[in-house]
């Protein structure tokens, strides 16, 4: 099976590519929670999801929300875009220490899901694979290319479901 780039088949923004927009920002740009959807990290959380705070063309600032053993966790982190490396973006927590860099493999023309590669600044050598979906669009299967690239670039490692429908109940402050 040849699977052609996702700069071959136009998904990601040619006119943002013309403008140096990161094309990582046109993912994350947005108020709708973002779900990790699947992922090849082998950990005990479920229902991962980022909720934006704020953003700007260098920099946004977001919340990580999550499930590990029935506990709810907020994590407030910071992501870093840069204009040289349009796919890229550096994560770190809010006092700048680095905790990952995501490159953005693939996007949905219509930005409902995306494919990160999540190389860990902590643990070197740490690759994830993680499929992410918009919550607008969580209801409805990942689009198709989406699915594709993930198993794709994951090819034979084992792959976690982290998003169930119960998971909508992590967007809801704790009472």
């Amino acid at each position: 099976m040849t699977v052609e780039s996702s700069w071959e088949r136009g998904e990601f923004s040619i006119g943002a590519m013309r403008r140096r927009e990161s094309v990582s920002f046109s993912f994350v740009n947005t108020t709708d929670p973002i779900w990790t959807y699947k992922t090849t990290n082998d950990g005990e959380v479920i229902c991962e999801v980022d909720e934006m705070e704020s953003i700007t063309q260098v920099d946004f600032l977001f919340r990580k929300l999550f499930l590990m053993r029935r506990r709810r966790f907020e994590v407030p982190l910071r992501g870093q875009f840069y204009h040289f490396q349009p796919d890229r973006m550096t994560i770190t927590s809010r006092d700048m220490t680095p905790m990952c860099t995501e490159i953005l493999l693939y996007m949905a023309r219509d930005r409902s899901c995306a494919v990160f590669k999540i190389k860990s600044l902590i643990q070197r050598g740490d690759v994830r694979f993680d499929l992410r979906v918009r919550n607008s669009s969580i209801h409805a299967k990942p689009h198709g290319g989406c699915n594709n690239f993930f198993y794709h670039h994951v090819k034979k490692r084992p792959v976690f479901p982290l998003y169930k429908p119960t998971c909508q109940r992590v967007l809801r402050p704790p009472k």
